[in-house]
């Protein structure tokens, strides 16, 4: 029973850690909770010395994976996390604590010993460098993503569905980010006098959204305004957004008319990364962004063509 006590202090360790971040004592698009604190949970396992623990080296492996798996498991649970966070953080903490850990096996096994008492103070290093990477600058990225769609119908028509965009519920792809809970766009409604558009979303998200320029039949840009938005049903837009993490600086829309029949349509987003690891969040970002934007893209073209087809 003393080799599993491992997995149990793992799965504490990580749920404690990731309560930290949520408020705020450490971040979690950084180096101390995405390298530091997975390295730490392959030590873990080694204070609870075991004969059992080193006559294979796959509980070297199964250990880390198992207490990693569990931990994501309460976290969705309890609705601190999403599914997306299976991905986004479950595979460097999978990664880095099996490999840590299989490393500290190959050398304690040659040695017979376990690890030293003295050495339990690692665990609190996640928590130091968090408190000093927290207060770093971040490093800002200026990032645009762009997709476009010929639609079959004019620009007008295109246009007068931008500002409020029907129901795509039944248009409405399933894209490989929505598989792991990010969710889909439903509709939006425009509020001429406030020049707000509101994006509604699977989950009872609402993105509210400025008219920062318009250009009738041509160009559309909007901005988001995080404050007013209602984010709680999901934990991964909350986070990103709120924390400043990612700051979405403009989404554009652009239309050029082919012929009276056909209309090029361009969605872009604009948007700054603000982390100690951009390059995490530039993947994952983009990633996002790009499968909404073909959604939406895709999901006009078939209800605008749809209504079309309908006049004729």
């Amino acid at each position: 029973m003393k080799q599993y006590l491992g997995i149990i202090a793992s799965i504490i360790y990580a749920f404690v850690i990731r309560l930290l971040a949520e408020y705020n004592m450490i971040e979690i698009n950084s180096f101390a909770y995405l390298i530091i604190a997975p390295a730490v949970l392959g030590f873990i396992p080694f204070f609870f010395r075991n004969d059992k623990f080193y006559s294979s080296i796959w509980k070297a492996i199964f250990f880390p994976l198992i207490s990693v798996l569990f931990f994501l498991f309460i976290a969705i649970l309890t609705q601190i996390e999403d599914l997306i966070c299976l991905i986004i953080i479950g595979w460097p903490y999978i990664l880095i604590s099996v490999i840590l850990s299989v490393g500290l096996y190959s050398v304690l096994k040659k040695k017979d010993k376990g690890m030293s008492k003295n050495m339990m103070s690692i665990v609190f290093l996640p928590i130091l460098l968090g408190s000093i990477e927290k207060e770093l600058p971040k490093h800002s990225t200026q990032h645009l993503i762009s997709n476009k769609i010929i639609i079959n119908t004019n620009a007008e028509m295109v246009y007068n569905n931008l500002l409020e965009v029907p129901d795509m519920t039944e248009s409405i792809n399933i894209e490989l980010s929505n598989y792991f809970g990010v969710p889909r766009p439903i509709y939006s409604t425009y509020d001429k006098e406030l020049n707000i558009r509101k994006g509604y979303f699977e989950n009872g998200i609402i993105l509210y959204e400025s008219v920062e320029y318009s250009k009738i039949n041509s160009e559309l840009v909007f901005k988001i305004d995080v404050n007013k938005s209602e984010l709680e049903n999901s934990p991964t837009l909350q986070h990103v957004l709120t924390t400043g993490g990612i700051n979405f600086k403009n989404i554009k829309y652009k239309l050029i008319s082919l012929d009276e029949n056909r209309t090029e349509l361009k969605l872009s987003t604009e948007f700054e990364i603000n982390s100690n690891l951009n390059f995490y969040g530039k993947y994952w970002s983009e990633l996002i962004i790009n499968d909404f934007e073909r959604n939406i893209l895709y999901s006009l073209k078939k209800n605008l063509e749809k209504d079309v087809s309908n006049i004729k």
